[in-house]
């Protein structure tokens, strides 16, 4: 078969001179790259995304080091690559990059100001056993100055933005001393500006800034938060959000944050990270009667200040010397005034699970713990439907204190027929 002639081109005729202008062609659309890597739906991309390192939310307990690691922003730098890489990755990934507002790590070499006392710094670097430890320590003398300069240059900018402030949902920051006044100002300004934001998390405050956050505070109202994680000495912030839902104690035991609840914020409904002894809790059963979830620690573990970090080698014998005791059985009980209780969580440290000598009578007061639960939970479910059952459970969680690790076993009630 002989091959086809290519067809014979005709010439159009010149438009006349009175002819108007043709019509300019539209603009590429957002999604002119449709091919390829381009045509994977966005949930595959956020699941790429979930295996980098990220701040967790709610992070209730960190280390002895005052800020996360360095690799819990490779999230945000990749998510920042991608947004810049063409139109169609920014209209994905720029919504996603600006969802999360974080101040709470440093990369992982910042320069050292002047007047830093070196040896103190090289003493602390050489009794670290790790590369990751000893970035920190190498930073130590000038994270609260990154910090601190982060938070105002970020917080003023998303300020000004109105197109990016709409996308910030959670906010994670530490709170330094260093230029308190107006680092607080410029981020109280910046949660003013903040509409669709639900959860406020701050990972570290320092003890003695108390007062720079009541003035800072004191005539802020974010309604919109319905999450919040901050330690006891920041009870000033959780006076800000009185329609808070979920209350979370990252530091001391939370008895602060219990009378800033009692007056300002009435519909609090899940409380966790609390230490409560017999009056913390007659407290709590008086002051939170909207309590569904709560969440006890049953241990008595003593949290290093982070204000001055310790030598390491000091740590680990002061870590070694601790013991863990569970609260009293008596506690558990006062829970059973709480008319909406649905659940209970019990965390408790590996050493009182495990049957070693120093742990025999531990176990003993925790399978009483446990059993006054369970007897609340089955009570409370006599004359509520099967929909509201489902809803009841006890947990354990055990803390796994060496890789910061928890296995959570949950108690069955015997409540759902099967």
């Amino acid at each position: 078969m002989p091959p086809r002639t290519r067809a014979h081109q005709t010439v159009e005729n010149p438009p006349p001179e009175d002819a108007p202008a043709p019509t300019p062609k539209p603009p590429l659309p957002p999604y002119a790259n449709t091919g390829g890597v381009f045509e994977l739906p966005n949930e595959i991309w956020l699941e790429i995304l979930s295996y980098f390192p990220s701040v967790r939310i709610p992070t209730l307990k960190i280390s002895t080091a005052p800020l996360l690691s360095a690799s819990t922003l490779e999230r945000e730098h990749t998510l920042r690559a991608l947004s810049q890489t063409c139109r169609t990755l920014r209209v994905v990934f720029l919504p996603e990059l600006w969802k999360r507002f974080e101040v709470c790590a440093t990369p992982r070499r910042v320069e050292i100001p002047s007047g830093t006392n070196f040896n103190d710094v090289q003493a602390r670097v050489e009794d670290a056993p790790s590369s990751r430890q000893r970035d920190y320590f190498y930073l130590s003398g000038a994270w609260y100055k990154y910090i601190a300069e982060a938070l105002e240059r970020r917080s003023n900018g998303i300020r000004q933005s109105s197109d990016l402030a709409k996308y910030v949902q959670t906010v994670s920051v530490a709170l330094t001393r260093c230029q308190a006044v107006t680092v607080l100002s410029a981020f109280v300004e910046c949660l003013e500006a903040l509409p669709n934001l639900h959860t406020l998390q701050i990972l570290r405050a320092h003890t003695q800034m108390t007062t720079h956050l009541k003035n800072a505070f004191k005539d802020l109202k974010i309604p919109q938060v319905h999450t919040i994680v901050l330690p006891n000495h920041a009870h000033n912030v959780l006076r800000a959000c009185p329609e808070v839902r979920v209350v979370m104690c990252n530091y001391d035991d939370g008895g602060k944050l219990i009378g800033a609840i009692m007056k300002e914020c009435k519909k609090v409904q899940v409380l966790k990270g609390f230490h409560p002894d017999l009056n913390m809790m007659k407290r709590i059963v008086k002051g939170v009667p909207n309590l569904e979830e709560i969440a006890v620690e049953c241990s008595d573990v003593v949290r290093s200040s982070l204000t001055n970090p310790l030598p390491l080698s000091y740590l680990l014998t002061l870590t070694q010397s601790l013991q863990s005791h569970p609260i009293p059985q008596k506690v558990i009980e006062k829970l059973s005034s709480l008319k909406h209780l649905r659940a209970i969580e019990l965390n408790v440290s590996s050493q009182l699970a495990i049957d070693i000598p120093s742990g025999k009578l531990y176990t003993a007061e925790l399978k009483a713990c446990v059993s006054a639960a369970k007897n609340i939970l089955v009570s409370k479910a006599n004359g509520r439907d099967e929909k509201e059952r489902k809803r009841m459970w006890l947990k354990l969680r055990y803390e796994a204190s060496t890789h910061g690790k928890a296995m959570i076993e949950e108690v069955p009630l015997g409540l759902i027929k099967a």
